[in-house]
């Protein structure tokens, strides 16, 4: 916000501007010239901004500039106005006016400010590093160098800057969450886990700092500590929501269903139910295999929101548990059409209409997977069985040699491109593709006699099977 960089009007402040603000207003209405001087043009230019009020600002702005055209904090705020209104050049065309060895920290701050919104964060933290020194709050410069450090890609710098706030504001939750998030995007999981630990030592009832510890034990698989951290959380704080969805999270992770409802249910009791809070609920009966209570909520969450995604796939799921395959497939098509690019849906949509015999539907389905995401360690094994599957042979290896050159260490592919090569009458080649397999990883010989069991017990097959065998 770009209120944000300027000061907060207190109420006697405010009453003064408002009536600034009025007389400036009149002045445009009756197109009659009044005088201002600069300090009440950074005012009223300020209260636009705090408003979001472009048309008025930019009023404000030419009236202040034909009066003050050599007016530093005025060239600040117009340079600012054309930095939020996507003019970049203009901005830095009238930041380049602006005398440099001008070193007020308010001219500096709002630099800073402005190259960051500008995407110029290398400048923008150039500017708040001069600052670190002689502003009156140091963990604000500190906030927002990691900010720009953040927004480059650098979060190790980022954390760096934000410990350092953290030693000048220890109670400021913001820095507590931003830190957590920059380990979290780091994977420096061990770390943030003895951070919040050490931090906690010092401040027992910091509902965050208890909250980014079970988030870090969460995201080590640690999830009993989850839930004992996130148990704190909510002694401390019974509202803090995020804890009650995080610990019911954790209690599924651990194959809990029924606990976590009953956390999920806690939840309702305290805060307004959302969408996302019936579907997880939903989530949790179709795990238990109640698919009655699974519909019910899921139905409950689209009530809520029509376009849940993920409570029409649940129900297609549900239904198809169900045997109700039509039903089914109505639902997993509405996932599908509210999310297209979601590849996990097209599989599980393509795997339906290959149990329901939809064969060509299965295959424009699975075709998009392999188009989005072609990493996938089985949608090259499944696409080329289609095609093996109607003895289109030659386009089943195709396919497969195509996951080849995207995964180059499936020797899933290789032991079934072996497989299919022999379907075709290439022997030779075959075996050469089954033994080059079995040279990397002889555990997988089955994905190839799973396609042509025939071949089980061949004397050939055998002795290359015994010779790795000896050698693994």
């Amino acid at each position: 916000m770009m209120a944000d960089y300027f000061d907060d009007f207190d109420e006697q402040e405010d009453i003064e501007v408002t009536t600034l603000v009025s007389r400036f207003e009149e002045m445009i209405t009756s197109r009659e010239s009044v005088f201002f001087d600069v300090y009440e043009f950074e005012d009223i230019i300020d209260y636009y901004f705090e408003k979001n009020n472009m048309k008025q600002l930019g009023m404000a702005l030419k009236h202040a500039f034909e009066l003050h055209s050599n007016s530093e904090p005025i060239l600040l705020r117009m340079a600012m106005y054309y930095a939020t209104r996507n003019n970049p050049e203009k901005a830095i065309g009238i930041l380049k006016q602006i005398d440099y060895s001008n070193e007020e920290p308010d001219v500096i701050f709002t630099k800073a400010s402005i190259y960051s919104q500008l995407k110029l964060y290398t400048k923008s933290i150039a500017e708040y590093k001069k600052l670190i020194d002689n502003w009156e709050y140091p963990a604000e410069i500190f906030l927002n160098i990691a900010f720009e450090y953040e927004n480059i890609g650098n979060y190790n710098k980022a954390i760096i800057y934000l410990k350092k706030a953290i030693e000048l504001d220890a109670k400021n939750d913001t820095l507590l969450y931003e830190l957590g998030y920059c380990y979290e995007i780091l994977n420096r999981t061990e770390e943030s886990i003895k951070f919040f630990i050490q931090y906690i030592d010092t401040n027992l009832y910091s509902d965050v700092a208890w909250f980014n510890l079970a988030i870090a034990y969460g995201n080590m698989g640690l999830y009993e500590k989850a839930i004992d951290a996130n148990d704190f959380v909510i002694a401390i704080n019974e509202k803090f929501t995020s804890a009650y969805f995080n610990k019911a999270n954790s209690l599924m992770e651990l194959e809990k269903y029924t606990e976590a409802i009953e956390v999920f249910h806690e939840l309702i009791l305290i805060d307004e139910p959302d969408a996302m809070t019936y579907y997880y609920i939903g989530e949790c009966y179709e795990k238990l295999q109640d698919w009655n209570q699974a519909i019910s909520y899921y139905n409950q969450a689209l009530e809520m929101d029509e376009y849940l995604s993920e409570a029409w796939m649940g129900l297609g799921e549900v239904y198809e548990e169900l045997e109700n395959l039509p039903k089914s497939l109505l639902y997993i098509q509405k996932a599908v059409a509210i999310e297209p690019i979601n590849h996990d849906f097209w599989y599980i949509l393509g795997d339906l209409q290959l149990k329901m015999g939809l064969r060509d539907k299965a295959l424009e389905s699975y075709q998009k997977v392999s188009e989005m995401n072609p990493d996938n360690p089985e949608i090259w094994l499944d696409l080329s069985e289609i095609y093996s599957n109607n003895h289109n042979y030659e386009l089943a290896i195709q396919t497969i040699q195509s996951g080849i050159e995207y995964q180059k260490n499936n020797i899933m592919h290789v032991y079934r491109l072996a497989a299919y090569l022999y379907k075709t009458g290439k022997t030779k080649e075959a075996l050469l593709k089954f033994e080059s397999a079995l040279a990397v990883d002889f555990s997988k010989q089955n994905e190839f006699f799973d396609h042509v069991p025939e071949l089980i017990g061949n004397p050939e097959l055998n002795e290359l099977i015994d010779l790795y065998k000896t050698n693994s």
